[in-house]
């Protein structure tokens, strides 16, 4: 009898712990199907501890109440008006690490900045025109790479890149390079950018891109290959102490550090609105050899011929 009580009591206690178990793991919110639309769901505090089944579908965009177009636009280049809009043009800035595959080895810390704004061409056609910078720095002391193995290291500059923009009736976007330093015109596949909302105040906006680009013999011959992530967050309300966010993942050659497409980039960062918002270090390299980075190109013009001068 006493060992039944007992053997009772503990299946007792069991039950209440994983009770217990069950509240303090199981997440607190549940997403409330109030849209067809995917992207249109919200996260929303609720009673219930379950999650509805949600597909994931990134060629669906939620045009009811976001329009993916208008905050890309406004996010990445500073177009249109109110909060997020910079006619100026906007800073992307951050850091990282490139690592060998797939020791993961850290070759080299990678850091810089793109400056770019837009030019809008119609009401469904946008044009960013920018330029950007990186620098690798040694892993170990933090001073900028000057060589590695024996060979130049350089920072990754372009002078000058063109992209254009393309709104689609999926609400998904479409997108072009027309012109760059690194002979890229022509040679993307034909990909989309396409966004998911995560409740009312996070749009996560997904842009692919993958190259296989052959190389002049004049430069050495063979493939560049690599592909690259770029995963953007923003609040579509544009709050001021809550900038968009990025992350940039990518794996292809890097000379001189790798040159059998296999060296891993990942690259996190955030936009500022001004110069002066960058990190110091940053701006004692643009003040002593790039202070044309302090801004974008000044118009299609320029970045064109950036562009062609680059390439000649």
């Amino acid at each position: 009898m006493r060992l039944r009580s007992t053997v009772a009591l503990s299946l007792l206690l069991l039950a209440s712990e994983s009770n217990s178990i069950a509240s303090a793991f199981t997440p607190s919110v549940s997403i409330h199907d109030a849209h067809k639309s995917p992207t249109a769901q919200s996260y929303t505090n609720g009673e219930s501890s379950q999650f509805v089944n949600l597909p994931w579908d990134p060629r669906q965009t939620s045009m009811q109440s976001h329009d993916l177009f208008e905050i890309y636009g406004k996010m990445r280049l500073g177009l249109g008006t109110g909060p997020g809009s910079n006619p100026d043009g906007v800073f992307w800035v951050g850091g990282g690490s490139l690592y060998e595959a797939y020791s993961g080895e850290i070759l080299a810390t990678f850091e810089g900045f793109d400056i770019g704004k837009g030019v809008q061409l119609s009401d469904n056609h946008m044009r960013q025109i920018s330029r950007k910078i990186f620098w690798f720095r040694d892993p170990a002391t933090g001073e900028i790479m000057t060589e590695y193995k024996g060979k130049p290291v350089k920072p990754i500059v372009y002078e000058s890149q063109v992209i254009d923009y393309h709104r689609c009736k999926d609400g998904s976007i479409t997108f072009s390079v027309e012109a760059s330093s690194r002979m890229l015109k022509d040679q993307l596949p034909n990909l989309k950018l396409t966004s998911q909302l995560a409740g009312p105040h996070q749009m996560m906006i997904n842009i692919p891109v993958f190259l296989d680009i052959p190389i002049p013999k004049e430069r050495g011959g063979g493939r560049y290959q690599a592909w690259e992530f770029y995963d953007y967050n923003v609040d579509p309300s544009f709050p001021s102490d809550r900038p968009p966010t990025a992350i940039w993942c990518r794996q292809g050659s890097c000379p001189p550090f790798n040159m059998d497409s296999k060296a891993v980039l990942r690259f996190s960062g955030y936009r500022a609105d001004s110069y002066d918002e960058l990190p110091e270090r940053m701006r004692m390299e643009v003040e002593r050899e790039y202070p044309h980075f302090k801004q974008p190109p000044r118009d299609e013009e320029e970045a064109f011929k950036s562009s062609d001068e680059r390439k000649s």
